[in-house]
């Protein structure tokens, strides 16, 4: 298993502010395109099929993510190595408003406290990745590898620090919390409510007295006060009680949202030990963020089928087509299987989604089945970017995303040894 611990101090610092980078980078790629950059090429490459996507409907959306008025619930950074990386990964709350909207009017918005994760890697000190890394180049996008963009990229010549190419942001994730949030304003409302419902029932009672000379025999004061503090005190109780119901609600909802998927803990622990056996190189947080990384290029991607990671014998259900954004709650492996040095392997995702379907956007909480397969005869590629990567037979550099063989030498990319390739997909 991976060996989580807490940053240093200075560490501490450092991520936080990457973090609250990357959180203005993407929340300006929304507002202007411009991408973030500290994203990875996977991550970058995800959310421009996203955007193409919502365009080719007819769709823009916005997301705005700004601080909570109390900085709560954040959680100090923690670390973890493998053989070439050190990942960070770095939680803050933060109040995300998620619109979406076409050329009319807006057809979807929802403002929400979320707690935001992102996962950061950087080489290990004193450490360096291979030169031969695959790579884009962060001026004019080209495929290329580590050692080149330190060299010089071929084909816009400008040269790169290792610096100035990590951190890189491999995924991040957004949970909705609002739910289970001890929202104080929502308490006071509720009873400020409460207390004026009661107040003008109170003051009701008092009118059709008045008016069918109750008062005659009887003292108007003590209605009066009973009109005042009765109605505080027993409209504060009962907004309190409103609320807690509310709130216990709410929190046993998150709940089980988060767990859904937990009687396959244990199918899942099997796979990651037994990948371990056969690959001491192998992440589980890797997997995961290629995995989930994967299944928004099915989604998002106009034609998934041309991809050269589809090994699908079907297409896309229509269900899942409707899918125009994503955040991932949970994942679990289903079931898999090794044989001859290749492994099949189901992942179950259990995820917050927004569907687009006869012109209305309508969220929806999905469980998607995506089954992949790799040749693990050799050890991870840690830095592999499905859209950079190195021809073995002639060392060029090309987008495998895209293109199935090497443009230079002709031959075929065997991207299922280097990646996992999508061999269904179903909800």
């Amino acid at each position: 298993m991976e060996n989580y611990e807490m940053n240093s101090p200075s560490d501490k610092s450092v991520t936080r502010q990457h973090y609250q980078r990357f959180v203005k980078q993407l929340s300006d790629w929304y507002s202007s395109e411009k991408k973030p950059e500290l994203a990875s090429e996977d991550t970058r490459f995800a959310l421009e099929l996203q955007k193409q996507k919502l365009r080719s409907l007819g769709l823009e959306m916005q997301l705005q993510i700004e601080k909570q008025e109390k900085d709560s619930g954040n959680s100090a950074p923690l670390s973890y190595a493998d053989n070439v990386f050190v990942n960070y990964i770095c939680s803050n709350n933060q109040r995300i408003t998620t619109s979406i909207r076409d050329s009319r009017m807006e057809l979807y918005s929802k403002t929400a406290d979320c707690m935001m994760t992102i996962i950061m890697q950087n080489p290990k000190a004193g450490g360096v990745p291979s030169a031969d890394t695959a790579m884009c180049c962060p001026h004019c996008g080209a495929p290329s590898t580590l050692g080149r963009l330190e060299s010089g990229c071929e084909f816009c010549n400008t040269r790169f620090l290792m610096n100035e190419l990590y951190p890189k942001v491999m995924h991040f994730f957004i949970h909705d919390i609002s739910d289970a949030e001890f929202n104080t304003k929502k308490h006071k409302k509720l009873m400020v409510y409460s207390s004026l419902v009661m107040m003008l029932l109170y003051a009701v009672t008092i009118i059709i007295r008045l008016l069918t000379g109750a008062y005659e025999n009887r003292s108007i004061l003590n209605d009066l006060a009973g009109l005042v503090f009765g109605s505080i005190i027993l409209g504060a109780f009962i907004g309190s009680v409103i609320w807690f119901f509310a709130y216990t609600f709410g929190a046993v909802r998150l709940v089980s949202r988060d767990t859904r998927g937990a009687a396959l803990v244990g199918k899942s622990v099997m796979f990651c030990h037994k990948m371990r056996e056969l690959d001491p190189t192998f992440s589980a947080e890797y997997f995961r963020d290629k995995s989930m990384s994967l299944l928004k290029l099915m989604l998002f991607s106009e034609n998934p089928q041309e991809l050269t990671v589809w090994r699908c014998s079907h297409p896309i259900p229509e269900k899942l087509r409707e899918i125009v954004d994503i955040r991932h709650r949970n994942s679990m492996i289903n079931k898999y299987s090794i044989h001859d040095g290749v492994c099949d392997v189901s992942v179950t995702f259990y995820t917050d989604s927004l569907h687009f379907r006869g012109g209305k956007v309508c969220a929806k909480f999905d469980k998607i089945h995506l089954s992949m397969r790799k040749v693990i005869t050799k050890p991870t590629d840690l830095g592999f970017t499905v859209t950079a990567v190195t021809c073995p037979s002639c060392g060029a550099s090309f987008d495998a995303e895209k293109v199935r063989d090497c443009p230079s030498c002709g031959n075929a990319y065997p991207i299922d040894e280097n990646e996992w390739v999508v061999t269904d997909i179903s909800i």
